[in-house]
């Protein structure tokens, strides 16, 4: 008789499973675009045809759009001269789309992604704006700035990606559809943030009253350069964001310890200030726990508190994470970045 209830019971959970993964496979179905038909061009992973028409999808794996991403079906499109102009532009005879939103008032026979990537036709260049809108979602709209049709391209990349906030013709360079002052030809990014001219360093800004980026000019270039994360090398001075912190020194050691902390020379700043500047011996300091920890001879030092428990004289680093002094193991705490006091400490048998 159990055996019997057993089977029956099983046999009702084995069911009520089977109409769970029925609805969530219904519920996949009809909320994100599987693509079931095909790619409407091999080369480009972001429009697909399938039997309810052709849709854009902006993920190269639709079920990533469970965490970003987005998608839509084309409009009134005609399949017969609908084209692929890259991954997020199409056109048909009568119509552009960017994504699977329709842009008005193109001229559809002289529009073209041109070969730096830029979305031009015979009277305007298309910006990508997403300060407009207010929201993540792009605002296609013609250039207000003038940029030369016949010119224009995109060339800045930053760690392999292109900013599309970033364009250039034969005569200038704009930021955000905004003519600048730079150089035209010697004007660069160097590093990840940094940018330079034959005259001068940059670094862009964001303007909180007018919510939008701003180029700054920061120091007249000088000779060597070296960026860095908030921090950059100019010759005899050095630039934290966008002031001069050091000026007019012979560098020798300019070095990241840490985030938001360097080395010049003898001198240690934190988020462009001096940093423990009367307490430790920099030039002789020793740094660990991604530079949270710093010693001299005489001291250590977490973050800004000095640790008068350890014995400095004898501290050193005897693994990744575990240090001693002549009497006691200290362990880095798994939580040590919220910690004011960075050891579990043992004593020495």
């Amino acid at each position: 008789m159990k055996k019997q209830e057993l089977k029956k019971y099983s046999k009702i959970a084995t069911i009520i499973a089977s109409i769970i993964g029925l609805c969530v496979f219904v519920s996949l179905y009809l909320i994100l675009p599987i693509p079931r038909g095909s790619k409407v061009n091999s080369d480009y992973y972001t429009y697909y045809k399938n039997i309810r028409g052709i849709y854009y999808i902006s993920v190269e794996h639709s079920l990533n759009l469970i965490n970003h991403g987005s998608w839509g079906y084309l409009k009134d499109v005609d399949e017969s001269t609908f084209t692929i102009l890259d991954n997020h532009w199409a056109k048909d005879a009568t119509h552009v789309w960017f994504g699977d939103k329709l842009i008005a008032n193109v001229d559809i026979k002289t529009f073209h992604i041109n070969a730096s990537g830029v979305a031009v036709d015979k009277d305007n260049v298309y910006i990508v704006d997403y300060l407009s809108s207010g929201s993540c979602s792009p605002y296609i709209t013609p250039s207000h700035s003038g940029i030369d049709v016949e010119t224009a391209e995109y060339f800045v990349y930053r760690l392999g990606s292109r900013q599309d906030e970033w364009m250039r013709d034969k005569d200038y360079v704009y930021h955000y559809d905004k003519r600048t002052d730079v150089d035209r030809n010697s004007f660069r990014i160097i590093g990840e943030d940094w940018f330079i001219d034959k005259n001068y360093v940059y670094l862009t800004v964001y303007n909180y009253k007018t919510k939008a980026w701003d180029l700054c000019r920061v120091d007249s270039l000088q000779h060597p350069i070296e960026p860095g994360y908030c921090y950059f090398r100019n010759g005899r001075n050095v630039i934290y964001g966008t002031s001069v912190i050091v000026r007019d020194i012979d560098i020798q050691r300019f070095e990241e310890i840490g985030v938001g902390k360097y080395l010049v020379n003898d001198m240690l700043f934190l988020n462009g200030e001096p940093f423990l500047k009367d307490s430790l011996d920099v030039k002789n300091a020793t740094f660990y726990f991604y530079g949270r920890i710093a010693t001299d001879k005489h001291h250590v030092f977490f973050d800004r508190k000095q640790l008068d428990d350890i014995n400095a004289a004898t501290f050193r680093q005897i693994s990744d994470e575990v240090f001693e002094d002549r009497n006691y193991i200290y362990t880095i705490k798994e939580n040590a970045w919220k910690e004011e006091y960075p050891f579990d400490r043992k004593r020495k048998e």
